[in-house]
């Protein structure tokens, strides 16, 4: 399962928290995905999303070498059957090996400011897949087999390994509000609720793993801790639900005091901001699958006597496998947790329309736990922006990977969004480890109705709702 997995991430080009688009003041339901809080005050009166895609791998085991094209012109030349280059091993990296895969497509969904409260919903299929926990040794048995030699008759003990995936549709709504504006200061919080209508899921989680490949044929397992679950694709193979928290703070360039957005009274454009700090708790929850093949083994112990000859062709042939080792117990059901993470966001105005933006999003899975683990991530973003254009340069460290950044570009033109957090692949002929795609196309609405009337003939009251033509008194 691991080595289909790690396959998977080496040959595809497959995005994770899509920087280029995640801080723009208008990237409506992209923005919540990264902090929920985002959509209070948002620059767009609506936002309508018709249709988006998410690709996104990254490993540190094996990478695609020796192409001869870069890689849009790899995959054409794949599906006519002629592509080039090959699978190799990685060099060799500290620590435990790790891959991530992600491919989300997405649904309607909209975001509609109501004054200091914005609400919004849409709904999303996710993909997600994630391997953590692989020592060099167990690497070298992923990409070569059991059958490698140099590591025949060596005893290994492994800790934490986990092999995860999951598919579902998520159906959200989220709600914030600007809670304070006063002086110079705006502070807002914001929530996604969701519920996750399970498709399939798998979970293979070594506590304990201590073996021996004897030789080309013997396998030796004399002690493992584990459990496993597996759930094959179907409409409702489980359910759960979920949530995202935020918090922001802006720091204006002009008095917030009494700031109504888009409204006529002083808010019909936004209020610009000379910085903005957000802290948001992303993805909590889970999916919960009922009718699956599942246990559990505890402390147990197993000899297979030619592991070349184990026919495993679906998920019940796998629990018969599981099944023979000692003290194992069988469960009717699991679940699998999504992949949680705390992230911190800046974003400084440096002048007209130009932005750096800073984020780091760091995974809150622990070791032994059945949750996904996202790809922790930083992130430095430069962007221009105006209402109708807009250009992104994010420069992200996977995995606190210094030795192998990776610079991505983002174009939105109105509601048309099409971005990558990684490049390279797409412009050279270098190994590729990690590929990143996502498109979005939106409908944005500018202006709200209450910006779009004629003075009334009463006197103006501040911070009323009523219809007035729209000053720029927050340029």
């Amino acid at each position: 399962m691991s080595f289909m997995l790690f396959m998977g991430l080496a040959a595809s080009a497959w995005s994770q928290e899509r920087f280029g688009i995640a801080h723009s003041n208008y990237a409506g339901n992209d923005a919540t995905c990264l902090n929920p809080a985002r959509s209070a005050g948002q620059w767009p009166y609506a936002d309508i999303r018709l249709a988006g895609l998410d690709l996104y791998a990254w490993n540190s085991l094996v990478a695609w070498s020796s192409r001869e094209q870069r890689l849009v012109g790899e995959v054409r030349s794949g599906i006519t059957g002629s592509t080039a280059g090959e699978v190799i091993m990685r060099s060799a990296t500290s620590g435990a090996h790790r891959g991530f895969l992600q491919a989300n497509v997405l649904g309607p969904a909209f975001s509609l400011s109501l004054g200091r409260g914005t609400i919004g919903a849409g709904a999303r299929t996710r993909t997600y897949a994630s391997a953590t926990g692989i020592s060099s040794a167990l690497g070298n048995f992923i990409f070569n087999g059991l059958g490698y030699r140099p590591q025949h008759g060596i005893r290994y003990q492994e800790e934490g390994v986990r092999v995860l995936t999951a598919a579902w549709t998520e159906f959200a709504v989220n709600y914030a509000r600007i809670l304070k504006a006063e002086g110079f200061g705006m502070f807002s919080a914001g929530i996604n609720a969701h519920y996750n209508l399970g498709h399939a899921g798998g979970a293979l989680q070594f506590q304990t793993l201590d073996y021996t490949v004897i030789d080309s044929a013997r396998l030796v397992v004399h002690e493992a801790t584990a459990r496993y679950g597996f759930a094959m694709p179907a409409m409702f193979a489980g359910s759960g639900w979920g949530a995202d928290l935020g918090v922001t703070y802006e720091r204006t360039l002009e008095e917030a005091d009494g700031y109504l957005p888009h409204r006529a009274s002083g808010g019909c454009d936004p209020l610009r901001y000379r910085y903005r700090i957000g802290l948001s708790l992303l993805d909590l929850g889970g999916i919960h699958f009922k009718q699956a093949e599942a246990g559990s083994i505890r402390g147990g112990s197993a000899t297979i006597g030619d592991y070349t000859n184990v026919p495993v062709n679906d998920e019940s042939d796998l629990d018969s496998l599981l099944a023979t080792a000692t003290n194992w117990d069988r469960e009717e059901s699991f679940s699998i947790g999504t992949p949680t993470a705390l992230a911190l966001q800046y974003d400084q105005r440096v002048a007209n329309n130009a932005y750096v933006a800073l984020a780091a999003v760091q995974n809150i899975s622990f070791r032994n736990s059945m949750r996904l683990r996202r790809t922790n991530s930083i992130s430095i973003t430069p962007r221009f922006e105006t209402r109708y254009v807009e250009a992104a340069l994010p420069i992200t460290l996977h995995e606190y990977d210094l030795l192998h950044p990776s610079l991505g570009f983002m174009l939105r033109i109105e509601g048309l969004v099409i971005g990558t957090d990684h490049i390279f692949p797409l412009v050279n002929t270098r190994d590729v480890h990690a590929a990143d795609i996502y498109f979005r196309l939106r409908w944005l609405i500018h202006r709200s109705p209450f910006c779009k009337g004629k003075r009334s003939s009463g006197a103006h009251r501040a911070g009323g709702k009523d219809s007035l033509p729209c000053a720029t008194p927050n340029e």
